[in-house]
């Protein structure tokens, strides 16, 4: 039989064993992305749609493509329309000098290019604000969760910031907006760019 110096000991191991088990239980599970600080494997596939011109695009698009004022001009412009949906999604590409037709968004970003994505925006805008809110509060469900800060463009709620890449979200009555730049993009600048962007 034990002594009482074993009993204490062994005692000691099994409490210490049950509240691992139970932390363990009750800890909730998630993503493999948000444990790893990986991203989708869509973010490295090549930007999706054909290479267009402004005019192009705007043919087909339900809402007016809007370009920043104070990012020169862009080097490639790429609608994608959603087959499903039928909906006109652009990727609008500044660069220093033109990529790869097939580049992925962080093929761009290391070449200190900036991504702006306009899609229709077919929620309220109050809708939207609410999910913008959501993305900077809830760190389970958002992998950037708690690294975002509100931010207003030209009069519209949005998010800016970001882990893997610097972000700028917003929505218009019409327009949701994405503007991307590599993480060491200063972030004011992104605002900068986005501010530029008219409303009307």
């Amino acid at each position: 039989m034990w002594n009482k110096a074993e009993t204490v000991f062994i005692t000691i191991i099994l409490i210490a064993a049950s509240v691992l088990v139970t932390i363990i239980l009750i800890t909730p599970r998630h993503s493999e992305a948000e444990r790893t600080g990986m991203v989708p494997s869509l973010y490295f596939m090549p930007i999706p749609g054909r290479e267009v011109s402004l005019d192009q695009a705007q043919a087909s698009a339900p809402f007016k493509i809007r370009l920043p004022t104070s990012a020169g001009s862009f080097v490639q412009l790429k609608q994608y329309i959603e087959p499903e949906a039928n909906m006109s999604n652009v990727y609008i590409i500044y660069a220093a000098d033109k990529l790869s037709s097939n580049a992925s968004i962080p093929e761009v970003l290391d070449h200190n290019g900036i991504i702006l994505f306009e899609a229709a925006n077919q929620v309220p805008v109050q809708f939207a604000e609410s999910n913008f809110r959501a993305a900077i509060n809830d760190t389970k469900d958002y992998p950037d969760g708690g690294n975002l800060q509100p931010v207003t463009i030209n009069g519209y709620f949005g998010c800016v910031g970001g882990n893997i890449a610097h972000g700028v979200n917003w929505a218009t009555e019409t327009t949701y907006y994405q503007l991307i730049a590599n993480k060491n993009y200063p972030l004011q600048q992104l605002i900068e760019i986005a501010q530029s962007i008219p409303v009307n």
